[in-house]
């Protein structure tokens, strides 16, 4: 029953994927249909689906508990955001590496047509939320929205008129992503603070230090080239 709550999310992902995509001149440049944009789109959703659920279930491990049975075990707890992220990231450069697609372009539009579902997905989750989560899941909600706005008027734009480098909304999309979430869940545990030390916060900052070296190497690499071209 969860998962179906998330739906509209799900088709409002595509929806912005398929506006995205459809007359990018650079994809067309490569010979990048629409379909094969698509097929991506739906490997990164299963997987996304699959690792979110597994590290959900990883992240909440308890003795005596049967991981094979529950992962098709809906009513013992959901999905884990998380998951879902690092599935997408390993897909998305496996696609990259090995599909000769433009890695830091589709990154980009997966990222942005994320940022479009991601706050209907936490209205939707805010159902099934805890009374003492609810208004965290409320407030993720509006700076997801937030960072929505700010990636559709500042830096897609310059995406498109290549004033910034290929991937580096995606890079600022994993920064964002990984240190509300941090924030979330330490504003969560500070009545029980020994929470925060758990396995998803240890790998939340693990992706907010790659994402940032990435960020760095980005940056510095396209302005070492304007320096040139000047």
């Amino acid at each position: 029953m969860q998962i179906l709550l998330f739906l509209p999310a799900l088709f409002l992902f595509l929806y912005i994927l398929y506006r995205l995509v459809k007359d990018d001149y650079i994809f067309i440049r490569k010979g990048i249909s629409l379909e094969q944009s698509f097929d991506i789109a739906f490997i990164t959703l299963w997987v996304s689906l699959f690792s979110s659920r597994l590290l959900f279930l990883l992240f909440h491990l308890y003795p005596g508990q049967n991981i094979l049975f529950d992962f098709f075990s809906f009513n013992k707890g959901g999905f884990s955001l998380t998951g879902a992220i690092i599935g997408g990231m390993i897909v998305v450069y496996l696609t990259g590496r090995y599909k000769r697609v433009p890695l830091g372009r589709l990154s980009d539009f997966l990222s942005l047509s994320f940022s479009y579902a991601l706050p209907l997905l936490f209205l939707s989750d805010a159902i099934f939320a805890k009374k003492s989560e609810l208004l965290f899941v409320f407030l993720n909600a509006v700076v997801y929205f937030i960072l929505l706005l700010f990636f559709v008027q500042f830096l897609y734009p310059k995406v498109m008129n290549r004033t910034i480098k290929e991937g580096l909304l995606s890079l600022v999309f994993l920064l964002a992503f990984s240190l509300i979430s941090l924030i979330t869940s330490l504003l969560i545990s500070l009545k029980h603070i020994q929470n925060f030390l758990n396995p998803e916060n240890i790998i939340l900052t693990a992706i907010f230090l790659f994402s940032l070296f990435l960020f760095i190497k980005l940056e510095r690499s396209s302005h070492t080239r304007r320096m040139i071209i000047k």
